[in-house]
């Protein structure tokens, strides 16, 4: 009878037969099962929710079963102060969460947080606007990028509000009003980080060095264009232990490396495109990440486009 090697086979395995050797190939020393989790992201709702997709996203987390998961902000479309209308509007985003199996931390978006009164409405929520989560020895901070959020300009403001009334719901015409308002691959304008957040991330990236990745999470993408101010104070905290940034807002998938860490622009999980049909960005999905894969020290992203993603009956989500 041929030997049999379990020796070298990962994470306790006993593979047995009466033929050969286990029909095993793979790394020879893969990390234990307690080293490796996976969490998800899942990106923008609104603004101009197209109906159904993220209710779909949230079907996927599901299936994806995550250890835990982000919801990258704008789930309200906001912008108001009349309390009626953020009550239904939070009571809807109730509704379509209560089915999620996965925990869930939640980044507030600027439709979450436009003005004072939904300010407060979120800290009753949800609690803090930005917070650090450390789980093994890989640490996440997460950043409030409207702390406070700068105004647009009132002639763009003004002119972006004309341009969606005429829309009257239309949905390309809406697509194109939100396309015009802003330069979406340049410098977050409307973002902004107070001093006592910043001090607080550098605080908290110094007291925790011993972690074998970092994940930097935010609303609006920091480091697009020549990078805002806040962005480089972040990225000197950071200094030279490894990280991925990743971000939602622009609805529109792109990835930049900066100093070998990638920056990731994610896609929207059923907010308006912002670009036009066929850009190669413009996905709905979820983002599923694997830290301590066999095989790489480096985290291992994987994106999940809705369309792609099936139930164990083999129907769509």
């Amino acid at each position: 009878m041929p030997a049999r090697d379990p020796a070298r086979l990962p994470y306790g395995l006993a593979v047995d037969s009466d033929t050969a050797p286990a029909p095993y190939s793979g790394p020879a020393s893969p990390p234990a099962p307690d080293d490796r989790f996976t969490f998800a992201l899942i990106s923008d709702r609104t603004g101009a929710a197209r109906p159904g997709v993220f209710e779909r996203g949230i079907a996927a987390l599901n299936l994806l079963a995550p250890t835990f998961a982000f919801q990258m902000g704008d789930l309200v479309e906001g912008y108001t102060e009349d309390t009626a209308t953020l009550d239904a509007e939070w009571a809807e985003v109730d509704a379509i969460l209560a089915p999620l199996r996965v925990p869930l931390f939640h980044v507030p978006g600027n439709h979450d947080v436009a003005n004072a009164v939904m300010r407060e409405r979120w800290l009753s929520r949800y609690g803090a606007l930005h917070y650090h989560v450390r789980y093994r020895d890989t640490f996440f901070l997460v950043l409030d990028t409207q702390d406070p959020e700068q105004p647009m300009p009132p002639e763009d403001a003004a002119r972006l509000r004309a341009r969606l009334a005429a829309a009257d719901g239309d949905p390309e015409l809406t697509r194109q009003a939100y396309e015009a308002a802003v330069d979406w691959n340049g410098v977050p304008r409307a973002a902004g980080l107070s001093e006592q957040q910043l001090a607080y991330a550098e605080q908290v990236l110094r007291d925790n060095t011993d972690v074998r990745w970092t994940f930097v999470i935010m609303h609006m993408p920091l480091w697009q264009g020549e990078g805002h101010p806040a962005y480089h104070r972040i990225r000197a905290a950071l200094g030279d232990r490894p990280h991925t940034m990743f971000a939602g807002h622009v609805h529109n998938y792109r990835v930049t490396e900066i100093d070998g860490n990638r920056c990731i622009r994610l896609g929207p999980t059923g907010g308006v495109w912002v670009f036009g049909d066929g850009h190669p960005g413009n996905i709905d999905h979820v983002t599923l990440v694997t830290v301590g894969a066999p095989g790489t020290d480096e985290p291992v992203i994987a994106n999940l486009t809705l369309d792609g993603i099936l139930g164990p009956e083999g129907s769509p989500v």
